[in-house]
């Protein structure tokens, strides 16, 4: 005796239709035929969702012929004898089956399918650990070493180990995205103090001797082509280029590798020097360059930003395109970090925002009430600028309003900024002190470094110059007692001295 599973409620009359319907059932995966439909006689009996099938097998089966009645409203069946006024079987060549084996139960249908579906869990479970396997793989094998040895039996703080394939395809995410923090300070201070140990007697040297002692040693190269003082510099992103201009008006762009130049713009001499006026109004005061290294931004006394295509500057000393607005010289540029926006800040106290992939002026901040300075931008849109009213300015572009942070009644007015990466930036001050800041703090942070670049008959030095590798904890200062300073950031808020070196 063999049951099919039906749907609907059928009558003695609808037996075609039945047939039908249980073909179809036949051919669905999650259902077992497990009898042909050539057995099927016809319904008996259709009441109260009770139904009753006859079936009739063949005479080599030596089955005993039976009646099925299915309860439809799900409460199962059970068998009743069968009187002997049935239709003949038919013959064994006249069955058709897709299974070789038609004496399966529904229970071994159920059980195949959720072995399937097992199957395909696993399957997945087993491509994961594969793949995790081989990344741990990978850089067990790899001496990338930064932080290999550190690694080594770290765990958290409930004693659990590290998860470093996790950690791995974080860093390496954060590596293609350009957001990578490194700690460079510690492995900085032993490769210069390794330069130092070669020079004989370096302690006893004045700061004279000891600066000469660099450029023979090659670790220092002086570089000359400018009539007047160099009033800015820029370095590509690369770092085999770099940039500069001067108070004659004249743009350098040079080879770091060779020393070799390319005057861009020429200094101005004979007749256009004449009047003194005409110089002044030459005279640049700041440069930016891309992270691309595609575009170079010029500023000066004639109120205009320049831009240059830094590809065709072999070629072509035009730039290509000049823009104006401001009303007094352009004092400071800065391109946001892994994009194409561009910031220039200016005497008349604006700050003009410009999209160069569009060439286009954009809009202009407001705020400051005193010529500005200088302007720093790290990842996200939010430039930061400080000007003479002693005030350090964060620029929230994209919510059209801006952050006011000043150091202290007795702090004076900030001569350089360096942005370190988004919500941290210094500031180095006329009065010789250095500050760092954290953007949700109204104060600097930490400990303030009070006279970073000593004394000069009793007077602080300002600290004129300052640029931090960006995403990392090197800072370098400069000011006029000959000396570049290099510190170490701390996250924690401190700025630690690590070496000077004599220039």
């Amino acid at each position: 005796m063999f049951l099919y599973v039906l749907d609907k409620f059928w009558s003695d009359h609808h037996t075609a239709t039945y047939q039908q319907q249980a073909t179809k059932l036949s051919q669905r995966k999650k259902h077992q035929v497990i009898a042909p439909l050539n057995y099927l006689n016809h319904i008996i009996t259709f009441q109260d969702n009770i139904v009753a099938l006859r079936f009739t097998m063949p005479p080599s089966s030596k089955r005993p012929r039976s009646k099925f009645k299915v309860d439809l409203s799900g409460h199962g069946g059970q068998y009743e004898d069968v009187v002997d006024d049935i239709t003949p079987p038919l013959n064994d060549e006249d069955i058709e089956s897709d299974d070789d084996d038609d004496d399966l139960n529904v229970g071994q249908s159920s059980e195949e399918s959720e072995d399937e579906e097992e199957t395909a869990d696993s399957k997945r479970l087993r491509m994961a650990r594969e793949y995790l396997n081989k990344l741990e793989a990978q850089h067990s094998a790899s001496d990338e070493g930064e932080s290999d040895s550190d690694d080594q039996g770290e765990s958290d703080e409930d004693g659990a180990p590290v998860d470093k394939v996790g950690k791995r395809i974080a860093k390496e995410r954060l590596r293609k995205s350009g957001l990578l923090q490194s700690r460079i300070a510690d492995s900085v201070l032993e490769g210069i103090q390794s330069m130092r140990c070669s020079f004989a007697d370096a302690g006893n040297k004045s700061a004279e001797a000891c600066a000469k002692s660099w450029i023979d040693a090659k670790y220092v190269t002086y570089l000359r082509g400018h009539d007047l003082t160099p009033t800015c510099v820029a370095l590509s992103h690369q770092g085999n280029k770099a940039f500069s201009g001067a108070k004659d008006g004249s743009l350098i762009m040079w080879n770091v590798e060779d020393g070799k130049k390319t005057t861009i713009i020429p200094a101005t001499k004979g007749q256009h020097a004449a009047s003194l006026s005409d110089r002044n109004e030459r005279e640049i005061l700041a440069i930016a360059i891309s992270d691309d290294d595609r575009y170079l931004a010029v500023g000066g006394r004639d109120n205009c930003v320049r831009i240059f295509d830094v590809r065709k500057l072999g070629k072509s000393h035009s730039p290509l395109t000049t823009m104006e607005g401001h009303k007094k010289p352009v004092t400071a540029l800065a391109f946001r970090s892994r994009s194409l926006d561009l910031y220039s800040g200016s005497e008349d106290r604006c700050i003009r925002r410009y999209d160069l992939s569009a060439m286009t002026y954009v809009e202009t901040l407001y705020g400051h009430q005193s010529p500005i300075v200088a302007i720093g931008c790290a990842n996200k849109n939010r430039p930061v600028s400080i000007a003479r009213d002693r005030t350090v300015r964060v620029w929230k572009v994209e919510e059209d309003s801006h952050l006011v942070y000043r150091g202290g009644g007795d702090v004076g007015s900030a001569e350089c900024l360096s942005a370190i990466q988004d919500g941290w930036f210094v500031t180095g001050h006329d009065d010789g002190r250095l500050l760092l800041w954290k953007e949700e703090k109204k104060r600097p942070v930490g400990d303030v470094i009070t006279a970073a670049h000593g004394l000069s008959n009793g007077v602080t030095r300002s600290v004129i110059s300052c640029g931090a590798l960006a995403l990392s904890d090197v800072l370098a200062t400069g000011s006029n007692d000959g000396y570049l300073r290099l510190w170490k950031v701390s996250w924690f808020g401190t700025l630690e001295h690590l070496m000077s070196i004599s220039i």
